[in-house]
């Protein structure tokens, strides 16, 4: 028999330390679909949403689409956003109450509100409590999840299936998608499945929790193997968490999806947590100053590609405002050439949309969102090349496919240049996760000596085969891998840094 699902999505990773909300109009730019549109304008391009349509196809569903939508990382999301949603999905819920088999839900697991520290929470409570009132309180609900999210017991209690992703960068976003929908086709099978969740003392940094590194690399594997060895377990999530969300929950944890003894799942969770804490100094890691960073660069063997100079604190991935200058100007002002940077500034991009190509520019780029990434810095140039900034992954399976697809819009965007550097400027930050970004614009980061990296991890999958060396370099920023810098108020109980 056909199974009828209700489908809807609501993503944001969320930095409470930033003062600028996000709210319906930084939501509107990524699109807000409504209806047969979340199926339609996310089908093929990538996203976990695509990932879910096309089991769901495979299998034969009928799905029932209510509303989708996502911004990029930033702070705190508008109370109208949640509302827009609820009352959209709801709205869907009420009317296809009596014919659903099951909801499956696109989520991230970090988002905040002016009103709820979790959101995803809330949206699972509510859809339970209208579930309960309408007398069919079991049926399943599945979510899949980003990696960062920080999971509460809230959200546990009140989903059937919770399933993250497991790569950092993000290139299992589709596939992850397409793992959830499997499982909620075993819990539409199978009542009674149980989810165990345990919960750490730990927040990490993004610069800490790449999987390729320890500690994730290590408990990643050792939640394998119990999957592989104990045929009871259907999934274990290993969430990194996401750090810059002051609110209780935040931090690394665990999540177990059972048809087994919630006592043996416990336990699995039990030594997966000495894992991590074998492991644990390796998920605050070392960042270089720049003059270290650039002593080491210096004495490099003779090789081939750029040095990759990492500015986490900027990490665009991470929420921050990518205009930071913290790192790129003392890296012009130490008379470094061959630079290759981007910086999102659109009064910057304006004035040189108002010269022309060809024309010589002097601008003051950057440090104009906030107090905390730098001042502006002048840059006298020439513009090199003027475009609407809309441009195609190069890679589908990209950690920014994850976020919104294969098509990603930077706004206007203008390349300047001098003898030292060559820049992009864009009216919308954007992450450094594909190499589309500057190819797109004439530029070639292969070719550079030095590339300012405004990311933590999410660059690697793009920029490590073309790198020659890359540093992770302390500059200014909220996206600071020292978390002690950070006016933490909710955290209790919770380590940010060893000793």
């Amino acid at each position: 028999m056909t199974k009828t699902i209700l489908f809807g999505g609501l993503y944001h990773e969320t930095h409470t330390f930033l003062a600028q909300k996000t709210g319906l109009k930084q939501f509107e730019v990524s699109g807000i679909n409504l209806g047969a549109d979340v199926v339609e304008k996310n089908r093929g391009n990538g996203s976990p949403s695509a990932g879910f349509i096309d089991h769901a196809e495979r299998e034969g569903w009928r799905i029932v689409p209510t509303i989708q939508l996502s911004a990029n990382p930033a702070g705190k999301v508008t109370d109208e956003v949640v509302v827009l949603f609820l009352s959209h999905f709801l709205d869907g819920l009420d009317r296809h109450m009596a014919e659903i088999d099951g909801i499956y839900l696109v989520l991230h697991g970090a988002m905040v509100s002016e009103s709820s520290d979790d959101v995803e929470g809330l949206v699972l409570k509510t859809i339970r409590e209208r579930l309960v009132a309408a007398g069919r309180g079991d049926l399943p609900v599945a979510a899949v999840l980003d990696l960062h999210g920080n999971i509460s017991e809230e959200m546990v209690e009140n989903a059937t299936v919770l399933r993250a992703y497991r790569e950092n960068p993000h290139t299992d976003a589709y596939e992850a998608a397409v793992a959830t929908a499997e499982l909620l086709g075993v819990a539409l099978e199978e009542p009674g499945l149980k989810q165990v969740h345990r919960a750490t003392q730990y927040v990490l940094p993004p610069t800490g929790v790449g999987t390729a590194d320890k500690p994730m690399k290590s408990v990643l594997a050792a939640a394998r193997a119990i999957e592989a060895k104990d045929p009871d377990i259907l999934s274990i999530s290993v969430m990194a968490g996401y750090a810059y969300s002051d609110i209780a929950i935040c931090g690394f944890s665990l999540n177990c999806l059972t048809r087994g003894s919630t006592n043996a799942a416990a336990a699995h969770l039990d030594d997966l947590v000495k894992v991590l804490e074998a492991d644990i100094g390796s998920g605050y890691p070392h960042e270089d100053s720049l003059d270290a960073a650039l002593s080491k660069a210096d004495a490099l063997p003779p090789g081939k590609g750029p040095v990759l100079l990492i500015e986490a604190a900027d990490n665009i991935g991470g929420g921050t405002p990518g205009d930071a200058t913290g790192l790129l100007a003392p890296l012009l002002a130490a008379g470094r050439t061959g630079v290759l940077a981007a910086i999102a500034d659109g009064e910057a991009v304006a004035a040189c949309f108002e010269v022309g190509v060809g024309a010589t520019v002097r601008l003051s780029i950057g440090g104009k969102t906030d107090a905390h990434h730098g001042a502006p810095m002048p840059f006298e140039g020439v513009v090199k090349s003027l475009s609407d900034g809309v441009f195609e992954l190069e890679n589908k399976h990209s950690h920014m496919a994850s976020m919104g697809g294969t098509t990603y819009r930077m706004g206007r965007c203008a390349v300047v240049e001098n003898a030292q550097a060559k820049i992009l400027l864009s009216e919308r930050k954007t992450a450094p996760m594909d190499l589309g970004q500057y190819h797109s614009q004439g530029l070639r980061p292969e070719d550079a000596s030095y590339v300012v990296i405004k990311a933590a991890v999410s660059h690697r999958a793009a920029y490590d085969p073309i790198q020659r060396a890359s540093f992770n370099v302390d500059s200014p920023g909220l996206c600071t891998s020292d978390l002690t810098r950070l006016p933490y108020t909710k955290l209790r109980g919770k380590t940010i840094a060893l000793d």
